[in-house]
């Protein structure tokens, strides 16, 4: 568009004249709790243990002067790293503890441990913002109960005093939860909803290799940062940058060159003062300190998550989306320059540059989008309102000056105003979909349905707690039926009318052919008592009643060494349920074992009385016997006693 002098002219210009003061953006420093699930079923849903290396990504990106701790939970809750300044001697330590994360806990108790992990919900800090970050693959599993009835009802116990009492109290004390949900048995309405309920991001890992990338997205929501574009392994550094740091994903084994402008090469042997390497085999981290201006290479497999931050008197700042975006709201985003704090205004440079919008998911492109340069203030803008998908996503807006070049990325989750969920019960009952709100300001007087079902007329019933309940009793289950749900409801007086996707309920005895478009919630999550008020009073001062101590680190009695944690399923790995088919083996087992400590006992007992009658026989016949004969070294002393005496 224009020669690199060009630019420097400019930028030398704005530089001088034209500055006016603009806010800092970023002053909060974060506190990070990171939350690791160690159940059982994390063998079958992170074979590979990447939680270990995703952990260590978060130690490695966490910003200076933060605090954080480290978390494990399955039936008990370990503090694994304690909670202190992210300095050098933390994560040392943090990056040693974090080999002990393993898969041996029996039990799945969440809310212990978002409980735990924020001790000092009592004590608001102005200059923190306080993160918890929770990893976990299943439902809320922490009842012992002998009948899977008693165990159902004890786990929504917990899981309603979670979302109901624990969460708002959390909320208001200015805490967000960010949820990342390692397989589809989890719970998501239960993750989800604690995210968009104090302002947090939910992913969802599909498999165990998307952890890490989505864990970058949630870091870069607790650490934002600027960024120049990465493409075919290629960057371009302008003179105005004192400092980049690249970070590269790859597989085992990989090796990672870095070439300057200049055609030299520098691997992790090259690492020195100026020029920084650090990783493991899954990740590694290159800091440069005034790099050459030009364009660097990177010799590696490219991988999409593959970022370069940067280190500017420059920076490009853009307003931050909100972590959960909902279909039928718009976003309007805008995008500005600033020298040292100060805004640049000079329109002469700003009306130079071409800047863009780009919506993807994963590799996968949404959408692309002009930001024209507004005019009445030296800011670039456009409305963002087109979300053709849903879930996590990211939003990328790039400035391009040929040889100034920047980069913002936002990540964010997409999500209807209210959610359908279709809910097929085990235990035989009439299947139904459950509609929920999940806009924090959705009034449900407000809200109305329009439900079919291959064209029959639904109705939904609101049964409490911004839930409401449709019935498909009256179906025809001898055919698949295609059920439809379009909401409707108000904004600042405007019709908003969003058709939520098609579930899809399968006929009677037939295959699902077809997933439903929302993942069914498990019927755990159903409740079948009436919804209570959120934060009802009692319990509400319940929660404010917490003793407020510092965490102590707990010796979790199932964070036992795992043996072989990749190998395939025994009768050695961990019981999970008490459903689990091996259960009656194990009463077998102990009956059986009683029976021969039975017998044991009752030979040494029979031996025993043989031995004593053939002692008492051998005595004289007239010697009367005592009243309360013990053993034979006991009449001895009775003997020995009276010799004594007479002497």
């Amino acid at each position: 568009m224009f020669g690199r002098k060009t630019v420097q002219k400019l930028l030398l210009l704005v530089l001088i004249t034209g500055l006016l003061p603009v806010t800092k953006v970023f002053a909060a420093q974060p506190d990070v709790r990171l939350v690791v699930d160690i159940s059982g079923s994390m063998k079958r849903t992170d074979p590979n243990n990447l939680r270990i290396p995703a952990t260590n990504l978060l130690i490695d990106l966490l910003p200076a002067e933060s605090k954080a701790g480290i978390w494990t939970f399955g039936a008990y809750v370990n503090m694994l790293v304690p909670h202190g300044d992210a300095d050098d001697a933390w994560r040392n330590n943090a990056r040693n503890l974090a080999k002990k994360i393993n898969s041996v806990a029996l039990f799945t108790d969440i809310e212990n441990a978002i409980e735990r992990s924020s001790w000092d919900a009592n004590r608001p800090e102005a200059t923190t913002e306080k993160h918890i970050i929770l990893l976990s693959d299943g439902l809320i599993d922490n009842s012992e109960a002998s009948t899977a009835e008693q165990r159902e009802a004890e786990n929504q116990k917990s899981r309603d005093h979670l979302l109901r009492v624990i969460v708002p109290r959390l909320a208001k004390a200015g805490y967000t939860i960010h949820t990342l949900a390692l397989s589809d048995e989890a719970d998501h309405d239960l993750m989800a909803t604690m995210a968009q309920r104090t302002g947090g991001l939910h992913a969802i890992a599909y498999e165990a290799k998307d952890l890490m990338p989505l864990l970058l997205q949630i870091i870069n929501r607790l650490v934002p940062s600027e960024e120049v574009p990465l493409q075919d392994n290629r960057f371009l550094i302008d003179p105005t940058i004192d400092e980049f740091t690249l970070l590269v994903f790859h597989g085992s084994g990989a090796s990672v060159t870095l070439h300057n402008p200049a055609g030299e090469a520098f691997a992790r042997s090259s690492s020195n003062d100026a020029m920084r390497w650090h990783g493991n085999d899954r990740y590694t981290m290159i800091t440069v300190k005034k790099p050459a201006a030009g364009e660097w290479y990177i010799e590696t497999p490219e991988h999409p998550d593959n970022r370069v931050t940067v280190i500017s008197d420059i920076r490009f700042h853009s307003t931050s989306l909100p972590p959960t975006i909902y279909r039928g709201y718009p976003q309007n985003v805008e995008a500005w320059f600033s020298e040292e704090g100060k805004l640049i205004n000079r329109r002469e440079f700003l009306s130079l540059l071409d800047v863009k919008a780009t919506n993807q998911k994963g590799a996968q492109l949404l959408g692309e989008f002009a930001m024209p340069l507004a005019g009445n203030k030296p800011h670039y803008q456009f409305t963002f309102s087109e979300f053709p998908q849903l879930g996590e996503q990211m939003l990328k807006i790039e400035v391009d000056g040929r040889t100034f070049l920047r980069q913002v990325t936002h990540s964010f989750n997409v999500q209807d105003i209210v959610a359908a969920s279709l809910q097929l019960p085990d235990d035989g009952s009439n299947p139904r979909v459950i509609l929920r709100a999940q806009h924090p300001d959705l009034k449900p007087a407000e809200v109305n349905f329009d439900i079919s079902a291959n064209g029959t007329p639904l109705t939904a019933e609101y049964r409490g707690d911004g839930e409401w309940k449709v019935d498909l009793s009256a179906l025809d289950r001898s055919i698949t039926q295609t059920i439809k749900v379009l909401v409707q409801t108000k904004k600042n007086k405007t019709p908003v009318n969003i058709q939520l996707p098609d579930l899809i309920l399968n006929a009677e005895g037939s295959p699902t052919a077809e997933a439903p478009a929302v993942i069914p919630n498990p019927v755990p999550q159903v409740i079948a008592t009436p919804v209570l008020p959120l934060g009802p009073p009692a319990v509400a001062e319940e929660a404010q009643a917490v003793v407020e101590t510092e965490p102590l680190v707990e010796v979790d009695s199932e964070a036992v060494p795992a043996t072989s944690e990749a190998t395939e399923a025994s009768l050695f790995d961990p019981i999970e349920s008490w459903d689990d088919p091996r259960m009656p083996w194990i009463y077998i087992s102990l009956g059986i074992a009683n029976i021969l400590l039975f017998l044991v006992a009752f030979l040494m007992y029979r031996s025993f009385i043989n031995k004593r009658k053939a002692r008492q026989n051998s005595t004289q016949e007239d010697e009367p016997e005592p009243l309360l004969s013990l053993d034979d070294s006991f009449d001895d002393e009775l003997d020995g006693f009276g010799e004594d005496d007479q002497r």
